[in-house]
C-alpha cells in the first residue's frame, strides 16, 4: 500500500491490487478502467499479449466535501489516474492519448499535471488544425512530487517508464469531452516509447504519419510563470487559490506563458 496523502494533500491510499482506497472526509469513487483490449488501437505490437486485462484506472471528480463550491464555481475537476507498471511486447504502459478542444474564443484547453507516485514520460505532439500534418514533437520526465502543463493545441500520453506504479494527479477545465479519434485512427501518438537496455527508453517512429519531427526533450522551467507549479500539493493549492487554475479555462489570458513552454 502507498499513502498519497503527504504528497496529494488528500487521504488516499493506492492498494496492493492498483485501486485507490479514499479514506474519510472523502467518499470512496470507483474508476474507469482503461482494459487492455481498448488499447489495442494504439499499440506498437498490436499482436503483443499481457498479463492482466486492466491496464490503468482513471479516478474523476475527487475533492473533499467541504471543497465542492469552490469547484464547481470555477468549473474546475481534480483527477487521479494510476497505470501499473507492465511492459506491452517492447512498449512501456501507457494512456491512450488525446487532444482537447478550443473553448469560445478559439484557444485549445490546457491541463495541469501532479506526480504522486513513479516516473512518468508525458509525451505531446503538435498537429495542422486538420489534423493531416505533424509539427512538433517533445516529451518531459518527470518524477514524485514535479509538476507539468500541456499547453493547448497538443495531444497527450502518459507514460509508465519506472518499475514503480505511476499515480498522477491532473486539474482541467470540467467544460469540455476530450478528442480521442486522432489519436485512435493513426494507432497511437507519432512515436513509441519502448524499452531500450543502454538508454531505458528510445522512441520509434509509428508509420501512420508521413513525418517524424526529432523528439525535443523538454524541461519544467518555463512553466514556472504558473504559481501552481510551487511546492505546495496541487490539490490544496487549488482550492484554496483558485485564481491560480484560471488559465485552464481562459487560455486565450496566458497566451504568452503557455505557448512558452515548448520554446
Amino acid at each position: 500500500m502507498i499513502n498519497l496523502e503527504k504528497i496529494s494533500g488528500l487521504p488516499i491510499d493506492v492498494l496492493d491490487d492498483y485501486y485507490l482506497k479514499f479514506n474519510p472526509p472523502l467518499h470512496q469513487i470507483e474508476p474507469s478502467i482503461r482494459k487492455f483490449s481498448d488499447m489495442t488501437p494504439v499499440l506498437q505490437d498490436k499482436s503483443a499479449k499481457v498479463d492482466r486485462e486492466e491496464m490503468y484506472y482513471m479516478y474523476r471528480d475527487i475533492h473533499l466535501p467541504d471543497d465542492t463550491k469552490v469547484i464547481r464555481d470555477n468549473n474546475i475537476r481534480y483527477d487521479i489516474t494510476v497505470i501499473p507498471s507492465v511492459m506491452i511486447g517492447k512498449e512501456f504502459n501507457k494512456t491512450v492519448g488525446h487532444y482537447h478542444p478550443n473553448n469560445s474564443q478559439g484557444y485549445a484547453y490546457p491541463e495541469i499535471y501532479e506526480v504522486l507516485n513513479g516516473e512518468a514520460m508525458f509525451f505531446i505532439q503538435k498537429m495542422d488544425e486538420k489534423f493531416e500534418k505533424l509539427l512538433s514533437v517533445s516529451a518531459i520526465r518527470a518524477h514524485a512530487g514535479e509538476k507539468i502543463i500541456y499547453p493547448p493545441y497538443y495531444g497527450h500520453i502518459m507514460v509508465n517508464v519506472g518499475k514503480d506504479v505511476l499515480v498522477t494527479a491532473n486539474w482541467v477545465s470540467d467544460n469540455f469531452d476530450s478528442e480521442y479519434k486522432p489519436v485512435s485512427e493513426r494507432g497511437g501518438m507519432a512515436f513509441y516509447v519502448v524499452a531500450d537496455e543502454n538508454q531505458g527508453f528510445k522512441f520509434e517512429a509509428n508509420p501512420n504519419y508521413s513525418s517524424h519531427p526529432e523528439v525535443r526533450m523538454i524541461s519544467t522551467d518555463f512553466m514556472k510563470s504558473f504559481a501552481i507549479m510551487g511546492s505546495r500539493p496541487m490539490y490544496s493549492a487549488g482550492v484554496e487559490q483558485p485564481e491560480l487554475l484560471a488559465f485552464l479555462n481562459f487560455p486565450e489570458k496566458f497566451a504568452v506563458e503557455l505557448s512558452a513552454i515548448t520554446s
